[in-house]
């Protein structure tokens, strides 16, 4: 038995000193078929690292990824292997995917090198955030699009009306496609211009709901250290509603974040002028805050509670109304090397005076759930397929505030 163990421990030994050899020589291929050469060894978490490193070396970067975030699921507490995922975005200017991952692994107690590290990619991201741009894309089957009212009878005037079920609801397959690009021109230290463009569309079923807007932004923004930012933007934008201009916006940002050790606090403020294209009565503006506090629990788990609020004026009272909404989140590692975010949250709505309609001031509130799984081992062209499931139910004291709605979408993201 002490034979056996001595001439285990001889390979082991041999095994690692022609390792490296073969790394400090740059022979990255023959290092990785040394390592096929060890099944026994492939589920070790220095190993998959090391793998994943020689991948990357090889230009294989979407196998040490999906081979890293597979790895993750399995041992989510691996704070180096979540380090390396961020090293890998970082490299290839990935910055959302990168900061996310580096306070990941932040949080799952990096030695001090790296957590140094971690604190100088950061400072680079936000440094170099010269010019950005994004897709995504998504179906959505059997979609309720228009968060219909469960009625088939509702009160107009103090009048009964049928509601036809085709123009309640819409079901067939709905299509998204969403987008993004940016431009910052620095002029300080700590200082830039930053320009953004933003674009969105829904293909619902049968046309009559179809959705588009642009919005624009332009701005300076600020970061006084690692940890504060602050953006002051005028923006304006646009909304289109089954084919025609419904309505425009043009108004002021602030936002800013502000971090301390594994928690990050966001926020913002607006105000926007509305133009309606269905009605003046309708015109008026818009003002509102969000907020959110992100915590860092560990190198794949994250928690965030969040918190909304706006008032709208208009010109006819009845039109005027306020909404609230809070909600907490968790991101978790899942079954089949995927990542969860799930989000209960709780929303009101109080109109200020009763409409000519109904009779009455419309409060509503609606309850909801949202989740969206990522499968981080599939990744196409650099993007990660995701399902996002929601339910929701609206009650009101008018019946065609009432709803209740169930929503899978598929889809995609992609930074470049």
């Amino acid at each position: 038995m002490a034979q056996s163990t001595a001439v285990s421990q001889s390979t082991d030994e041999l095994f690692a000193r022609e390792i490296g050899r073969l790394t400090s020589t740059a022979n990255w291929q023959g290092t990785l078929a040394l390592l096929d050469s060890r099944p026994d060894l492939a589920n070790r978490s220095d190993v998959i690292r090391l793998r994943a490193a020689l991948l990357q070396q090889l230009n294989r970067e979407t196998e040490a990824l999906a081979l890293l975030e597979s790895h993750l699921t399995r041992e989510p507490d691996d704070a180096l292997s979540r380090f390396q995922l961020g090293e890998i975005h970082f490299a290839k200017r990935r910055d959302q995917e990168a900061s996310l991952a580096y306070r990941l692994a932040a949080a799952g107690q990096l030695d001090p090198l790296r957590a140094q590290v971690v604190k100088d990619r950061l400072a680079s991201i936000h440094a170099r955030r010269e010019t950005r741009f994004w897709i995504g894309a998504s179906a959505a089957p059997d979609s309720n699009i228009n968060s219909a009212t469960d009625a088939s009878r509702i009160d107009l005037f103090g009048l009964p009306f049928e509601l036809d079920d085709n123009a309640r609801r819409q079901s067939g397959v709905s299509f998204s496609i969403f987008g993004g690009a940016e431009r910052s021109f620095a002029y300080a230290e700590g200082s830039a211009i930053r320009a953004s463009l933003l674009g969105s569309y829904l293909d619902a079923p049968g046309g009559a709901f179809d959705m588009a807007s642009v919005a624009v932004r332009v701005g300076p923004e600020w970061r006084f250290d690692d940890n504060v930012e602050l953006a002051i933007q005028a923006t304006a934008s646009q909304r289109w509603y089954g084919g025609d201009i419904f309505e425009r916006r043009h108004g002021v940002f602030v936002g800013g974040d502000i971090g301390k050790d594994m928690t990050r606090w966001s926020g913002s403020a607006y105000f926007d002028q509305i133009d309606d294209a269905l009605s003046d009565s309708r015109d008026g503006w818009i003002t509102g805050v969000d907020a959110a506090r992100t915590r860092y629990l560990s190198a794949s788990t994250l928690w965030r509670l969040g918190l909304s609020l706006a008032h709208r004026e208009a010109e006819s009272d009845t039109e005027s109304y306020a909404t609230a909404r809070v909600s907490a989140g968790l991101l978790f590692p899942f079954e089949w090397s995927t990542m969860m975010y799930v989000e209960p949250y709780v929303a009101l709505r109080h109109n200020y005076e009763a409409s000519f309609a109904f009779g009455e001031a419309r409060e509503d509130i609606e309850a909801g759930i949202a989740a969206r799984i990522s499968k981080r081992d599939w990744i196409i062209a650099g993007a990660y397929p995701f399902i996002s499931l929601s339910a929701a139910r609206s009650e009101s004291n008018v019946s065609i505030g009432e709803f209740s709605r169930q929503r899978v979408e598929f889809g995609f993201t992609r930074e470049f």
